[in-house]
């Protein structure tokens, strides 16, 4: 065989020259191939590879099939003059070093751990284990088809398991507590009727000083042997149990670090986005984060804070600006992640793929990640027990996106931002709610001054009044006017204040950006809009024709010419997308530029279900929200 030729079955089966990846054929020549490299240097002959791909199920053309693939992989494996397979008897033999093959290399690996492990030294043998485990692509033959492979399959992943077991094992012995447990948890849950797996997760769990939740993994074992296997757990697995309930347990080490090359590493995580040098105003709602901090930490629960509000409020600021005052609280670290529930051009981001990165940053190695979404969660919430964390999830889509992604245990906080109000997560999990709204005249005066300068502001008092009711108190239409002025520093703000006039028909073209659409003030109340059933879309641009902020039910009745019942029961829809807000009992308003687009959607020439036209919207825009009805998720409360 020519030099630098290797397979892979750790996985998809491969062929691999020089480490370029070569194509190995369609489905059932690389079962041939399977079928070969797993009996390298025997004969294989002509109708064991027939049953090895079809079973009893052969075609008549099966003989001529397997010839076509052998005389396909001689090809490609070097040609004829040179081929690593042979000829033999009527059979065939493939020829090649054993170093090849990845199963070897995964063999020969486990052995020296195993040699390591006996003689003491158990972090060469942990970290032999993890080299081991790295070589795995998967599960073993993946798409392969056949009962041999099916069989080999069964048989490698075992190989795989009792791996897995060995290195977790090392890491307990080694003291490795937490970590341990925390790669424990998510294995069982994989496999729940595996009693070695249990028992070093009850060891582990035990070690950490988490005795009762040990118990409970027992019993949970237990339950599931006796009901689907009809067995009691193993006398080694009772044993365990009897000797933690008793208080007589020996560990089998004291606890201390993992060394470098581990598969959980101990990191610090600083995630949080840089904050605005100040924020203004939102001094009650930080005071109510940072009471629910502190009484979180005295207690023994979870902190939960959802932040919600209209589009363009500044729930990333505030959450952002929170997080920074609270690091000191937390200083285990702090993870953020822009889960995209409503951002411009975006699918909502899959938990699974969010936790992912979160084990990442907290030094989980890609081989130890667990491969479904329940796992990963286990997992993370088990390397956060025992830590004081900040977990910030910005623009949730909905209750099921974040349940996941949220502490386990006391000392931790999770801080959500949202412009839905996510009820089930409040019902659910205690959750604070915390609804901002538009910042008040005074505070929008100091957001302009903090941007502009206060001489430049306070020169022109009238000017900046006008600017503020232009853009509706708004944190995001003011920052957009602001930048605006901050490029023209010669221009007097009465001279901008003039450009915005109330009278426009088009009043968001003030706001547009073609630089990002996150700064859209349009795209932003979009995606809002575009998460509405029908019925409450149709609602909502009915109400553009009321002349005023506030309004009763029955004056949204009137505006959609609707029974007034009927308007009440659709309402509350549209204050779950945090587009109108009650004031009072059957009381509601809506900020000015979200009745400007409201008007916009109900201009003659669209129908009920029409979403904004490409001629409203700025190109950067047009794209956002071509994506948005694709990108929504709704809170599943």
């Amino acid at each position: 065989m020519r030099a630098g030729i290797q397979f892979s079955v750790l996985g998809p089966v491969r062929l691999l020259r020089q480490g370029v990846e070569e194509v190995a054929g369609q489905p059932r020549q690389c079962a041939v191939l399977a079928s070969l490299l797993l009996r390298a240097g025997r004969p294989v002959n002509l109708s064991t590879l027939v049953d090895d791909v079809w079973g009893d199920e052969a075609p008549p053309s099966a003989v001529g099939s397997v010839r076509t693939y052998v005389y396909r992989l001689r090809q490609s494996l070097g040609g004829l003059s040179d081929s690593c397979v042979r000829l033999i008897d009527g059979g065939y033999l493939l020829h090649i070093r054993p170093e090849a093959l990845d199963l070897n290399r995964f063999k020969e690996t486990a052995a020296r751990a195993r040699e390591a492990r006996n003689g003491g030294d158990l972090t060469l043998a942990a970290d032999l284990l993890s080299e081991s485990l790295g070589m795995w692509n998967g599960v073993a033959l993946a798409g392969v088809p056949g009962p041999f492979a099916e069989t080999q399959r069964g048989v490698l992943g075992e190989l795989r398991l009792a791996c897995a077991e060995e290195q977790l094992a090392c890491e307990v012995e080694r003291g490795n507590y937490a970590e341990a447990a925390a790669e424990l948890s998510a294995l069982l849950v994989e496999h729940p009727l595996r009693e070695r797996v249990c028992g070093l997760l009850m060891t582990a769990l035990y070690g950490a000083g988490r005795q009762s939740e040990a118990l409970t993994i027992y019993h949970t074992t237990s339950h599931l042997l006796r009901q689907r296997l009809g067995v009691n757990p193993s006398p080694e697995l009772q044993q365990v149990h009897e000797r933690i309930l008793s208080g007589r347990f020996q560990l089998p080490r004291t606890s201390h670090r993992l060394a470098e090359g581990r598969a959980v590493s101990a990191q610090v995580p600083a995630q949080l986005p840089a904050a605005l040098p100040a924020l203004v105003g939102r001094e009650k709602e930080q005071g109510q984060v940072e009471r629910l901090a502190e009484d979180a930490q005295a207690s023994s629960s979870v902190a939960i804070c959802v932040v919600g509000g209209m589009a363009g409020v500044g729930k990333t600021a505030f959450a952002t600006a929170a997080g920074h005052r609270l690091a000191e609280r937390f200083p285990d670290g702090q993870l953020f992640a822009d889960l995209h529930g409503a951002g411009p051009g975006l699918e909502p981001r899959d938990p699974g793929e969010v936790l992912a990165g979160f084990l990442h940053s907290l030094g989980v190695r890609p081989e130890a990640m667990p491969p479904s979404t329940q796992a990963r969660g286990l997992m993370f919430r088990g390397l956060l027990a025992k830590r004081r964390m900040l977990v910030v999830l910005d623009n949730a889509a909905g209750t099921d996106q974040v349940k996941d992604l949220l502490p386990g245990s006391a000392g931790s906080m999770a801080l959500i931002t949202s412009r839905m109000q996510l009820h089930a997560l409040v019902a659910a999990y205690q959750a604070l709610p915390l609804t901002l709204l538009p910042l008040s005249q005074d505070e929008a005066r100091s957001f302009l001054a903090r941007r502009l300068g206060a001489a430049r502001t306070a020169a022109e008092p009238e000017a900046v009044d006008r600017i503020i009711a232009f853009a509706g108190c708004l944190p995001l239409a003011l920052a957009n006017i602001a930048a605006r002025a901050a490029y023209r520093p010669q221009m007097h703000l009465t001279s901008l204040a003039d450009e915005y006039t109330p009278s426009t028909d088009n009043i968001l073209d003030a706001f547009a950006s073609d630089e990002d659409p996150t700064l859209d003030v349009r795209t932003s109340i979009a995606r809002s809009y575009h998460r509405l059933d029908p019925e409450a879309a149709c609602l909502f641009r009915a109400l553009s024709a009321w002349p005023g902020a506030m309004f009763g039910a029955s004056d949204a009745a009137n505006a959609a010419a609707q029974p007034e019942q009927r308007v009440r029961q659709t309402l509350p829809r549209l204050i779950h997308a945090n587009l109108i807000s009650e004031v009072g009992p059957g009381r509601y308003s809506w900020n000015r530029l979200v009745a400007a687009f409201a008007a916009e959607q109900a201009r003659p020439g669209r129908t009920e279900n029409t979403r904004p036209d490409s001629h409203d919207l700025t190109p950067a825009s047009q794209d956002a929200i071509a994506h948005s009805k694709a990108g929504s998720v709704d809170d599943a409360d």
